[in-house]
């Protein structure tokens, strides 16, 4: 995706489309511009030199941005979120062979332990998520962003967390924005199908293991030593990713 490679190489973050959301009353992109962090609370670190970003080892950066508990836990949820999304190590997960990889080995922020495990989690992030529009997205730093979003929101911890009502809605916006990235990969060379849906997949995935659907559940594998289920859409072909949203859509009309 090319959003990612121009991300690799841009580490400060700028603001967002002002463009407005058709049929939106409370405009998220025009009155609060994505970005913004003026109403939030965040801990500020110090930036490190070029020399500390080419000698200090990633363990050690880690340990470097860990935010004081007293602080940390007077964080809103939204704040959390945030703050890892300006977090200059957050954007390592790009470097990894999947972004899930990658967003493992910076668990150790304590800033995510702390958001994973807020019982509010996911609908503040769903809050967040019916906000936005992927046709909207102009600069490399809002894609960031809306990455970030998907990347957090699709976690078995959050998803788990979420109420059945949450997850209704969970489903209705993440196929939303499937079908809107799925119809700008035909007509902006920035949105390649289907690398640009794997992370927004992967949640979805989550909700139907949730569940236990299945119709979802038989077409995985099994770790040999633990037995947990093995979701993984790293090698995912167009043709995978439309069994996939074809089961969500049986999962989703399931009850009627």
């Amino acid at each position: 995706m090319r959003y990612l490679t121009v991300l690799l190489l841009s580490m400060l973050l700028v603001s967002c489309t002002k463009d407005n959301m058709s049929g939106e009353s409370n405009d998220y992109w025009n009155e609060e511009q994505m970005l913004s962090t003026s109403a939030l609370n965040l801990y500020s670190f110090v930036p490190f030199t070029d020399e500390e970003w080419k000698e200090m080892s990633f363990v050690y950066k880690l340990e470097q941005r860990q935010i004081p508990e007293a602080f940390l836990h007077k964080m809103s949820t939204k704040e959390l979120f945030y703050q890892y999304v300006y977090c200059d190590l957050s954007k390592s997960v790009l470097v990894f062979n999947t972004i899930q990889q990658g967003f493992e080995n910076t668990k150790p922020l304590n800033m995510l332990p702390e958001l994973l495990n807020r019982p509010d989690a996911g609908h503040v992030l769903l809050d967040l998520l019916q906000k936005v529009d992927p046709a909207k997205i102009k600069s490399p730093d809002c894609h960031w962003f809306y990455l970030c979003l998907n990347m957090i929101g699709a976690q078995p911890e959050i998803i788990n967390r979420m109420t059945d009502e949450d997850i209704d809605n969970y489903i209705e916006q993440q196929m939303r924005c499937h079908n809107t990235i799925k119809h700008l990969s035909a007509i902006d060379e920035n949105w390649e199908y289907p690398a640009s849906v794997k992370t927004l997949l992967f949640g979805l995935g989550n909700v139907m293991i949730r569940y236990e659907y299945d119709t979802f559940v038989q077409t995985l594998g099994r770790h040999p030593d633990t037995n947990e289920l093995i979701w993984n859409t790293q090698y995912m072909t167009e043709q995978d990713v439309a069994q996939v949203i074809d089961g969500v859509k049986q999962f989703k009309n399931r009850k009627k």
